[in-house]
């Protein structure tokens, strides 16, 4: 494991836990804040990994459609979890918990198509 691959796990977990953690509090701000925390962790670390230093390098070259699809669904993450954090600060707490829990959903399978793009699919 790489160490992108163990950095962008933290930040997984660190967002799964704030959505629990919020859905059980009702959206207190601690949580809320953990759970931004994960995704602000993702974005800079997709910088890092993208225009970075070589320890933040998968050392993989070439591309495929399990990768382009995670690229994809990573920036519907963002827009997801961006649009959570604002209805949660605009008090709608119903769409708040919809789009939180979509953003697991989804933040799940960019991880995995990762994963999979980068150690079972062949590159071309």
């Amino acid at each position: 494991m790489s160490l992108p691959e163990f950095l962008y796990g933290v930040a997984f977990a660190t967002y799964m836990v704030g959505v629990a953690w919020s859905l059980r509090t009702n959206g207190a701000r601690p949580a809320v804040i953990l759970l931004a925390a994960g995704a602000a962790m993702d974005f800079i670390l997709t910088g890092l990994v993208s225009f970075g230093p070589a320890l933040f390098s998968f050392g993989i070259t070439g591309s495929n459609t399990a990768i382009q699809v995670g690229a994809i669904l990573g920036v519907a993450v963002w827009l997801t979890v961006t649009g959570a954090i604002v209805a949660w600060w605009r008090g709608r707490m119903p769409l708040f918990y919809v789009l939180a829990v979509v953003g697991q959903l989804v933040w799940f399978v960019d991880y995995l198509a990762f994963l999979y793009g980068i150690h079972a699919y062949p590159l071309a």
